[in-house]
């Protein structure tokens, strides 16, 4: 039989363990050297690049980005905004929607905003009105998904002669320890399933490299310019994503600020706490959809659902909302942006039934 004393030796260094890991990763705050926005703002300014990191789905956050850009605009700064939510082969239309060419119905179906990035687009629109109202140009920084989507599946060398067309000029794998915190987020998403590390980490890069060569080239063809550039917490932390791969381009100075995160060492310049507020967002027809050859069709209900009450079934073609036609999903989800929830609307559907199929009308209240 084992000794009692040898058991408690055993908790006692697995506890003096334990405490040596907790002092190894506590952090103390000197509070005199707590600044305000105004104040971090003084510090940073004057820097080429100001990268401001978000939690997407976090309207603080998006008010915090809006902040640092009008508050360099209000020093005289010439500032661009680089933004992680658009995609590459989508600049011509974001600049004609800059430059009040269309309207905004067209600019989001022309960015193919909702397949593409699918946050609330509220959370982002009043950056972009402020980048239309101020002519402040935004640069899609973004590598195409579909090319992301294939390294994430089948790795580089998985791509075609025209594919590698896209890759940005030089991709550096080196950094460990973003390698290593790469693993640790892939080990804890399910969602990922049995895909390959290997290749998840290949396609971080690619992200990465791409938006930090579009913040590089947009530079050395306006010299005048500073960026703010708006991109996840991960693409920015330690400065291993993009401001790194950007300052190996460059060697331009930048500062990171991040929102909402934990305080570690080197992490970031400044870490903003604003808290959760609550923001706009669109109200819900309460269905689910699905696109059948060029239809949208009801695929389901959440609970609770007006529309389902309503009278609403799984298999009607939605033709329009309030006489508007509706092609496609992202038809629905723009003409929900003018709408609060309460509104009533009407909803026309096409159901097939045993002896043809008949248009319906319905009236919903959003919510």
């Amino acid at each position: 039989m084992q000794p009692i004393t040898d058991y408690r030796l055993e908790v006692a260094s697995n506890t003096q363990a334990s405490k040596q890991e907790l002092l190894k990763k506590t952090m103390a705050v000197e509070i005199s050297t707590l600044k305000s926005l105004p104040e971090m703002m003084e510090h940073v300014a004057g820097k080429k690049i100001i990268y401001v990191g978000e939690n997407h789905d976090q309207f603080s956050n998006h008010v915090m980005e809006l902040e640092v850009m009008k508050d360099l605009h209000k020093r005289g700064k010439i500032i661009a905004i680089g933004m992680e939510m658009f995609q590459r082969p989508f600049q011509k239309v974001l600049d004609e929607y800059i430059e009040g060419k269309i309207d905004e119905r067209e600019f989001l179906k022309g960015t193919q905003y909702f397949k593409r990035w699918g946050f609330d687009y509220n959370l982002y629109r009043p950056i972009l009105l402020f980048a239309r109202s101020e002519k402040i140009p935004v640069v899609a920084l973004n590598q195409r998904q579909e090319i992301v989507d294939k390294v994430f599946r089948s790795g580089l060398d998985s791509l075609s002669e025209e594919e590698r067309k896209f890759l940005p000029s030089g991709m550096d794998f080196s950094d460990d320890a973003y390698k290593e915190r790469l693993k640790k987020i892939f080990q804890q998403h399910e969602d990922f399933g049995a895909g390959d590390f290997n290749f998840f980490y290949q396609a971080q890069i690619l992200w990465d490299e791409t938006m930090a060569e579009s913040i590089d080239e947009f530079l050395k063809a306006h010299l005048n310019y500073q960026m703010v550039v708006l991109a996840g917490n991960g693409h920015l932390a330690y400065g291993s994503g993009i401001p790194k791969r950007t300052a190996r381009r460059n060697g331009y100075d930048y500062a990171i600020i991040l929102n909402d995160t934990d305080l570690k060492k080197d992490i970031a310049d400044y870490v903003l706490f604003p808290g959760t507020i609550p923001g706009e967002t669109s109200p819900k027809l309460m269905v689910l959809l699905t696109e059948k050859r060029g239809k949208v069709e009801i695929a389901g209900f959440p609970p609770e659902s007006n529309s389902e009450k309503a009278g609403m079934r799984v298999g009607d073609i939605i033709l329009s909302v309030d006489h508007a036609p509706i092609h496609e999903i992202d038809d629905m989800k723009i003409d929900l942006l003018s709408r609060k929830r309460g509104d009533k609307v009407k909803v026309r559907i096409l159901r097939k039934g045993l002896f043809g199929s008949q248009k319906i009308n319905f009236e919903v209240v959003l919510q």
